[in-house]
């Protein structure tokens, strides 16, 4: 997958721009706040309809306007070109069309065009609760496999029912109606997670020993709230639970409370890891989220690498750029390259104050 144009208008602070990709190697070189990260978020929202750096869109809007138009010409695997639009106000619905076809559900849009973003808010994966790796984890897998998708929106409404349910102290016969759903969901989420997660790590694994010189073993380990391998087995866990969950308002346990964790050289990375180390983990996960939906789609994902390697070692910094894949395009941020006499190698745009033009 390939960038070639896009056309941005009124996405917080870049008025309108209007800008052409030749090259796989992309590089946005300015100072602070000038609207690097902005562009890189423009792009990302094309492939998932959402920011990387936030949740909901207030303040993705240029202020005073009333919605954002963005226009994007991709080249595909297969050679041909894809056209996508997609318009949003800071509150109320998208509107997205691919090749002039209005796109209504996100599950049919996800994967299309698929991009991984490695951030420095990545640390939030390591360092926060356990909802934003569930986050990722699940944006991963619903863009990789409409059947997660499908499984994980049924899930969370069956799981809104029952709450509801057992907030009005509803009948254990109005309860077991839902419980049905919400059990053969919970059973397809734990199977796909369970399926999924070894993979991940496998390659974490590869790329972080890679990145330390093979000095250091990383992997992820998943840590479901509770195993569920059959229906039957779930629905009765709820059946014991259901006291307890009446009395909270609320169901207890199931995939909703799910986690894995990062693990450095067979010990838990949130304790263990130095802050150098977190850094290379998350990129190492990013690059295996790379090479998931890679081999998932069959289509070649963007990168989008916001202003990460100011943040490395040496070592890790020099043993990343070997570790990018060279079949994908690369856009990347920063206020100076990554080292010197590096600018022949990208094709550059220089940012200020939400306008993109070559340096001069």
């Amino acid at each position: 997958m390939r960038l070639l144009s896009l056309n941005i208008e009124n996405f917080r602070n870049i008025v309108s721009a209007t800008i052409s990709f030749s090259g796989d190697r992309i590089f946005l070189l300015g100072p602070n706040g000038q609207g690097k990260t902005n562009l890189l978020e423009a792009i990302g929202m094309a492939g998932t309809l959402r920011s990387f750096r936030k949740s909901g869109m207030e303040g993705l809007v240029r202020e005073g306007e009333p919605l954002s138009q963005n226009f994007y010409r991709f080249l595909d695997d297969d050679g041909n070109e894809q056209e996508v639009f997609l318009s949003f106000r800071s509150k109320g619905e998208k509107k997205l069309e691919v090749n002039g076809t209005r796109i209504k559900k996100l599950g049919e849009h996800l994967g299309s065009f698929p991009m991984v973003t490695l951030s420095s808010r990545d640390f939030r994966l390591i360092r926060e609760g356990p909802a934003d790796r569930r986050k990722w984890l699940d944006l991963l897998l619903s863009s990789s496999s409409l059947e997660y998708f499908n499984s994980l929106q049924g899930y969370h409404r069956s799981l809104r029912e029952r709450n509801a349910l057992l907030k009005h102290e509803a009948s254990d016969g109005e309860l077991l109606a839902f419980e049905q759903a919400l059990a053969q969901t919970a059973v397809a989420l734990y199977s796909m997670r369970a399926q999924s997660i070894p993979k991940i790590s496998k390659t974490l694994a590869k790329s972080y020993f890679s990145l330390t010189d093979e000095q250091e073993v990383a992997d992820i380990e998943y840590n479901p709230d509770l195993p569920i391998n059959s229906v039957d087995e779930y629905l009765n866990k709820l059946f014991d639970e259901r006291y307890r969950d009446q009395m909270v308002g609320s169901t207890r346990k199931g995939p909703h409370r799910d986690d894995f964790f990062f693990k450095l050289n067979n010990k838990d990375a949130r304790t263990y890891a130095s802050e150098g180390q977190q850094r290379g983990l998350v990129l190492a996960l990013r690059l295996a989220e790379f090479s998931y939906l890679r081999d998932g789609l069959g289509r070649i994902p963007i990168l989008l690498a916001d202003d990460i390697l100011g943040e490395l070692d040496q070592l890790r910094k020099s043993n990343f750029r070997k570790l990018l894949p060279p079949e994908a395009q690369v856009f990347a941020t920063g206020t100076a390259y990554p080292s010197e006499n590096e600018s022949a190698i990208w094709e550059s745009f220089k940012v200020s104050s939400g306008k993109f033009s070559p340096p001069g």
